[in-house]
């Protein structure tokens, strides 16, 4: 048996971090694309509920775009508003469409490569025109919402582009690790920075974001959402601090050469997202069927888990090499 064969049977057998994407094995990286490949087949299937293919649709969530954002972002999504009013079925059909396609074609192998490009391309057009740029224009940004959804998935999308080569973690694997780590300290050192703002520091501003949920949920769940404003009521200050400190350490935690730092600081991210998901986001708000999408609080955690530490390349190399049967040529 040759080492270039004992090799690429030992790692499909072994070593998933190893693994090229398309593998026998599903590989880590491949079970990420297909999460994000899921979200977006999410997406789209959301496009098609009754509601998106009436007039009231534009006003009711283009217009939460419009709150706070200056004039020369305020103009375009009028102008995008009044488009799709006037042909609102057209419109939804091809947002659907357009969604469905991306998700099917990154969860096909063959196609995952032009999938992730339709995403890079689609993602700028949403993240301006329907979510006016997640509200980082606006004067009071929230890190409960910022930076938007769509911007996100452009993220993962670069992230988890196929590639072969070995790195620390996934997220390093295309971009490499310097580039990696400086995405992941944006992003949450800017929710640090939102966190800090007084308009996130009042007393009632995360009881009132998680009473906006509220209508329409499940009588479980809007009890769970009561009970949870209820609590936080009043401790606004408190609360802005205490998660803008734990974003700060989110942030900081790729950076550390300890792997069980840096695994903190993601479980701890992953948390992080799963609350703001379902105290803050309202699970995507789907209970009126209105909601457009799933939010942002699943792709922060994907995200997460795209940063999880591998093994190095000589523990995989090692690991492969121990695998070799007795005696295979070298």
């Amino acid at each position: 048996m040759t080492m270039p064969n004992a090799l690429s049977r030992a790692v499909r057998g072994g070593a998933p971090s190893s693994s090229p994407d398309q593998g026998a094995a599903l590989s880590w990286r491949r079970r990420l694309q297909l999460v994000l490949a899921g979200l977006w087949v999410l997406d789209g299937l959301l496009k098609l509920q009754p509601f998106m293919f009436t007039k009231s649709f534009a006003p009711m969530t283009l217009g939460e775009s419009l709150d706070g954002a200056p004039g020369w972002l305020a103009s375009p999504i009028r102008w995008a508003e009044r488009i799709e009013q006037g042909h609102s079925v057209s419109t939804m059909m091809a947002f659907a469409l357009i969604e469905l396609a991306i998700g099917f074609t990154i969860a096909w192998p063959r196609t995952v490569k032009l999938g992730l490009a339709g995403c890079i391309v689609w993602v700028p057009f949403l993240w301006f025109f329907a979510e006016g740029l997640g509200g980082l224009a606006s004067g009071s940004p929230s890190p409960l919402d910022a930076p938007g959804a769509s911007i996100l998935y452009l993220v993962l999308a670069v992230l988890l582009w196929p590639v072969e080569r070995t790195e620390r973690s996934e997220a390093a694997r295309f971009v490499g690790v310097r580039a990696a780590q400086a995405v992941w300290v944006v992003l949450w050192g800017l929710l640090a920075f939102l966190a800090f703002l007084p308009a996130n520091t009042t007393p009632g501003a995360f009881s009132d974001a998680i009473a906006e949920n509220v209508d329409g949920a499940p009588s479980g769940y809007a009890s769970l959402l009561n009970h949870a404003t209820s609590a936080v009521n009043g401790h606004g200050h408190a609360i802005g601090i205490l998660l803008g400190i734990a974003f700060i350490l989110v942030a900081l935690s790729v950076l550390a050469p300890w792997p069980a730092v840096t695994r903190a600081g993601i479980v701890l991210a992953v948390v992080l997202a799963t609350l703001i998901w379902v105290f803050a986001q309202g699970l995507g708000m789907p209970f009126q069927g209105m909601g457009t999408d799933p939010d942002g609080g699943p792709l922060l955690a994907v995200i997460a888990l795209a940063y999880w530490p591998s093994r190095r390349p000589a523990a995989d190399a090692a690991a492969a090499a121990a695998a070799l049967p007795e005696g295979a040529a070298a």
